[in-house]
């Protein structure tokens, strides 16, 4: 594609991208709904050094997991060599001693011939440490060292992606799975840039016992590896540009580490992470492309593009804020049965602390309440600080965060409306309705009996009455 056509694709998708987020803020605005997990999008035209280009975003506080800016974050698609990731995690687990050392087998070497894939200069017969492949797979993304520690960790590539997708699911990822160790398209080979995001925050956490060294790595600009039984010593240079000074379109200085990819399903891809003021943060994109983007002349990696001015206009406008209070209540659910009261206030749990825009104000945040997940009604007695139910944290109708509800204040029990609904729930089963309908059956039966006895005593009397007044009538005549 030339430089012409290049600017008329950037001008195209550029258009394309503002009418589908008109589209969407209409959408928004008539439908009362956001989509689940939105973040601050609707920002996202206020960053000026954004591209438009790549497809797929996602910004993420490395701190408390919450979601700064997303697009198209749980798109499946080609994960090019991010897929080393998962590869570089299994093989820490899987290989205890990082300093044994690894004899390259051929076929972890011809299996990638006519590729024309990215390599670390690796020969058959090589003698290096797992520590040094680990290095050669990160670094540079040799594809080269994913199959040698396949090979070296689970015996067969086969066997390691069997275990990568067993990795997945340890997860929980049902966005991700793997057909090989290194990332080169294939079809049924996918993830998404939430699934990425996750695998990430695994590597670097607690759990993950490697962390320390898989950091370490991701922010490595150049390795060296010392001369080899095949190889003169060489320098491999880090593929993550952003690191790099020598570009001063890509480098950030927040950035502490990162992988990178590219195919041609999996456009240019990045993975970053980047701290600033005591904040960690993590942004992957995907689907990027090489385009010219003006006033350039040249083109540039919207991938490495995009990444850089999401960090840089975050670290500038994203603050650290209280966005709920638990002192003040936001809702409220009937209360049955109460003694002094009619309904329980709701409050946040605790106070409720989150990365918001800068400038934001207690109008700018809507607490709303979430219905499927809070009670209509509760029944006495209610103890303060019994939980309530959830409400999330929208700004400018995204939802950025969730708080749970609980009650403000002790609500006791009324003795006699309690007394009352027992009589009540007492009469609606089966053995009472059956007992109660006995006794208005033997009342029934005791009324007829009793009518008849006194219609009865009725007869006798007259029958006495009658020789009486026979007589009377005697006497007259």
């Amino acid at each position: 594609m030339g430089k012409s056509k290049k600017v008329e694709y950037y001008h195209k998708k550029k258009c394309a991208s503002g009418i589908l987020a008109a589209v969407l803020a209409l959408g928004l605005l008539f439908a009362g709904a956001v989509p689940a997990n939105a973040a601050f999008n609707s920002l996202l035209r206020d960053i000026p050094k954004l591209s438009g280009v790549s497809e797929i975003i996602l910004l993420q506080s490395l701190d408390d997991g919450s979601v700064i800016f997303n697009q198209n974050d749980t798109l499946r698609t080609a994960p090019a060599s991010l897929t080393k990731i998962v590869t570089a995690i299994l093989a820490m687990e899987h290989c205890e001693n990082l300093s044994e050392v690894v004899t390259v087998k051929p076929e972890c070497v011809t299996m990638l011939y006519g590729t024309n894939s990215a390599n670390a200069g690796i020969k058959i017969g090589e003698e290096l440490t797992v520590e040094q492949l680990l290095y050669c797979l990160l670094v540079p993304s040799g594809n080269d060292a994913a199959t040698v520690l396949a090979d070296y960790a689970a015996g067969s590539q086969e066997a390691f992606v069997e275990r990568m997708n067993e990795f997945a699911q340890r997860l929980g990822l049902e966005d991700t799975r793997f057909m090989n160790v290194h990332g080169l398209d294939e079809e049924g080979h996918y993830t998404t840039a939430r699934d990425i995001a996750a695998i990430t925050r695994y590597a670097l956490g607690a759990e993950f016992k490697g962390s320390a060294l898989f950091e370490k790595i991701i922010g490595t600009l150049t390795y060296e590896i010392p001369q080899t039984n095949k190889n003169n010593k060489r320098t491999l240079l880090n593929t993550n540009r952003m690191l790099n000074r020598g570009y001063r379109d890509y480098y950030c200085a927040e950035v502490s580490g990162g992988k990178t990819g590219n195919t041609s399903a999996a456009g240019d891809c990045i993975m970053a992470k980047a701290s600033r003021g005591g904040f960690n943060y993590l942004c992957v994109v995907m689907r990027g492309d090489k385009v010219v983007l003006p006033p350039q002349t040249y083109e540039v990696n919207t991938a490495f593009v995009d990444a850089k001015a999401l960090l840089e206009w975050s670290f500038e406008h994203i603050k650290l804020r209280q966005v709920a209070d638990r002192e003040k209540a936001v809702g409220e659910v009937p209360v049955e049965l109460a003694r002094n009261a009619d309904h329980v206030q709701l409050i946040p749990k605790e106070d409720l602390v989150a990365f918001v825009p800068e400038g934001i104000d207690s109008k700018s945040v809507l607490v709303e309440v979430i219905p499927a997940l809070t009670p209509e009604k509760v029944v006495a007695p209610v103890y303060k600080g019994q939980p309530m139910g959830a409400a999330r944290i929208l700004f400018a109708g995204e939802e950025f965060a969730r708080v749970e509800l609980v009650a403000a204040d002790n609500v006791s029990r009324s003795a006699v409306l309690f007394l009352v609904s027992l009589a009540k729930q007492a009469v609606r089963t089966s053995l009472v309705q059956a007992l109660l309908f006995a006794v208005l059956f033997a009342a029934g039966i005791y009324l007829i009996v009793l009518l008849l006895q006194q219609r009865g005593k009725r007869r006798e009397r007259q029958l006495r009455i009658l020789p009486t007044s026979v007589a009377e009538k005697n006497k007259r005549r």
